[in-house]
């Protein structure tokens, strides 16, 4: 499980500092899978229509670990964001991404990833991507963030569905990371 998870956060890091260049000298990354209290780390209840949001622990059903949170609509929409501080992260903030990986249940889906200063509640980027259901996990990127001045963010998946058939959305291993 473990090498699974370096597997992606390698992945996803060699694809930041192809983006990057070369004369970057280090790397600041946070993330989580769900698996250390998905409960108090993730706000849910984020939804209009008959959408809703929760977690699956111990299903079997998550990309890496034990647990994966999820959105369900059918005729709404659903999205769940956690608050991340970037006190930790380096001063110069412009060269930073987020991901998310997603697998809808019951056929593809339009999955958006979005990131917001909650500070006056401004987005600052967002993309919407197509996923098929056989495809198992796919990642969902915010490639050139640029995170100056920014002192916490939120980063939240969302879903929306205007009727049939009602989908639920697993989502799994988010990432926010910034090269310096």
């Amino acid at each position: 499980m473990v090498k699974k998870i370096l597997a992606v956060l390698s992945v996803f890091s060699m694809a930041l500092l192809g983006l990057a260049g070369t004369a970057q000298a280090g790397i600041v990354q946070w993330s989580d899978g769900y698996e250390s209290n998905p409960f108090g780390v993730w706000e849910r209840g984020i939804q209009g229509g008959d959408g809703h949001s929760w977690f699956d622990i111990g299903m079997g059903v998550a990309r890496t670990g034990n647990n994966n949170g999820w959105l369900f609509a059918d005729n709404g929409w659903s999205a769940m964001r956690t608050a991340k501080s970037l006190s930790s992260f380096p001063s110069n903030r412009s060269n930073c991404a987020a991901a998310i990986h997603a697998d809808p249940v019951g056929g593809g889906a339009n999955i958006g990833l979005e990131i917001w200063d909650p500070n006056g509640w401004r987005k600052i980027s967002h993309t919407v991507k197509w996923i098929d259901d056989w495809a198992g996990y796919q990642l969902i990127t915010l490639p050139n963030l640029n995170l100056n001045g920014v002192g916490t963010v939120y980063l939240q998946p969302i879903y929306g569905n205007n009727g049939g058939p009602a989908k639920y959305i697993r989502l799994d291993d988010a990432i926010i990371q910034c090269v310096y």
